[in-house]
């Protein structure tokens, strides 16, 4: 089973997520394993357990429309909480600690607003805070704007970003992250019970999976990681398991006719827009509009049900306000004739290599989900995945029977370079 060495003494980054640092147990838990370490430590802290998600309860039942600076000052305590408590927990072991703010610790971003960018860090002051024999614990999930100064923060799951370019600025050894589960599984272990660990995964598989819903390493975190060729290696807090590590150590060969599984990921809490009599030379600023960054939207391929005059998209239900005002616009411009939203959507992606529409592992997958009452809405394949949109009721039905068909006969998924279910064909999928 592959592992990567590193010395005694390499600097590791350590990030602890929200559910690892959910009460003082887990906090001390955290801080014992810190000074357990047989080399120099670099912390990175999420916001105790639904801290965030309480903060942004907060600022909806204030507002609608929450100002973007003010929530992000108000978001980033969170994070500065536990960047202070897991310090305290620290020196009561008598390891010297200093907390770090994303101003302190040379985070620098781009400067939009909720979902910023890293685009630079300063490794100076946490080098020098390693050098003097303390332990740096650094805010996640923020950084500070390189042309105005002011606080931002990262989109969802920033703060493993976060870890990941310091990992990368400081040349550590490697970027642990600390959650809640072992591993990256190939199915979510709490909906599917026979979901199995992978040891190792590339960047390439791990970014897909992330891009489909799979919340365990946040995508832009992988990007990043596999950019700067920074070793991540997820694994729980709570046990001294090894857990799985991302890296570009190569997969085993794929031959050129077959396509392979890697895992099944879901995503629920989406609804489904169809605009109707949309004006073909409109097409281009509508894919435009709806391609813009901050839109949380997944534009839908037609292969099934497809309508003449159609195009549809999924988005998460609670931006569905933000697209309705950009849709406004649209019509008001005549793009389209009207539009019809449908939900609660669930998301199901088969992910792995080498799929095209025409194989037949993508009828297999339709048919067992018809066998088993599911109806499909959608169907979108790329070169990594085959996507289905249905009922949001559905979801785990179809997660629990598509990982049952293509991943149910992996045997051990301790392995390097994992080559489950693989079917021959002979098309060229577009990439994804």
């Amino acid at each position: 089973m592959w592992r990567r060495k590193r010395r005694p003494m390499d600097l590791v980054i350590q990030k602890y997520g929200g559910t690892s640092l959910g009460d003082a147990s887990k906090i001390r838990r955290a801080a014992r394993r810190i000074a357990a370490a047989d080399g120099p430590v670099v912390a990175v802290v999420s916001a105790m357990g639904r801290t965030t998600d309480s903060m942004l309860e907060l600022a909806h039942s204030l507002t609608d429309t929450p100002h973007a600076r003010e929530l992000d000052l108000l978001l980033s305590t969170g994070e500065q909480a536990s960047a202070a408590a897991l310090a305290l927990a620290l020196h009561e072991l008598g390891v010297p600690a200093r907390s770090f703010s994303a101003h302190d610790g040379g985070i620098i971003t781009d400067g939009v607003h909720g979902c910023a960018r890293i685009v630079n860090v300063d490794p100076v002051p946490i080098r020098e805070c390693v050098q003097s024999g303390l332990v740096p614990v650094v805010t996640g999930f923020q950084g500070i704007a390189a042309d105005s100064g002011e606080l931002t923060t990262l989109s969802r799951g920033g703060s493993d970003t976060t870890a990941v370019a310091l990992a990368a600025a400081l040349r550590a050894a490697a970027c642990e992250i600390f959650t809640d589960v072992e591993g990256v599984f190939t199915a979510d272990p709490q909906h599917v019970a026979e979901s199995r660990k992978w040891d190792h995964l590339s960047y390439e598989d791990m970014a897909e999976l992330a891009a489909c819903g799979a919340t365990v390493l946040a995508h832009s975190s992988v990007e990043y990681a596999s950019t700067h060729r920074v070793p991540v290696h997820v694994r729980s807090s709570m046990a001294e398991t090894a857990g799985t590590w991302v890296t570009d150590l190569p997969a085993a060969a794929l031959g050129s006719e077959r396509s392979t599984a890697i895992g099944v990921v879901h995503r629920t809490g989406q609804l489904r827009c169809r605009l109707d009599g949309v004006d073909p030379a409109a097409l281009t600023t509508i894919a435009a509009t709806l391609a813009d960054p901050m839109l949380p939207v997944e534009m839908l391929d037609h292969l099934i049900g497809d309508t003449p005059g159609s195009l549809r998209f999924l988005v998460n239900a609670t931006a569905r306000d933000q697209i309705d005002g950009v849709l406004a616009d649209l019509r008001a411009a005549n793009a389209f004739a009207g539009c019809h939203w449908s939900g609660p959507m669930g998301r199901v992606s088969l992910v792995g290599r080498g799929f095209c529409p025409h194989q037949p592992e993508v009828h297999l997958l339709l048919d067992t989900l018809k066998t088993h009452g599911v109806i499909v809405r959608d169907v979108t394949v790329h070169a990594r995945r085959i996507s289905i949109t249905c009922a949001e009721h559905d979801v785990l039905n179809a997660l629990t029977h598509l990982h049952r068909l293509f991943l149910g006969s992996l045997g051990d998924a301790h392995t390097p370079a994992p080559e489950p279910h693989r079917v021959r064909t002979r098309c060229t999928a577009r990439s994804g």
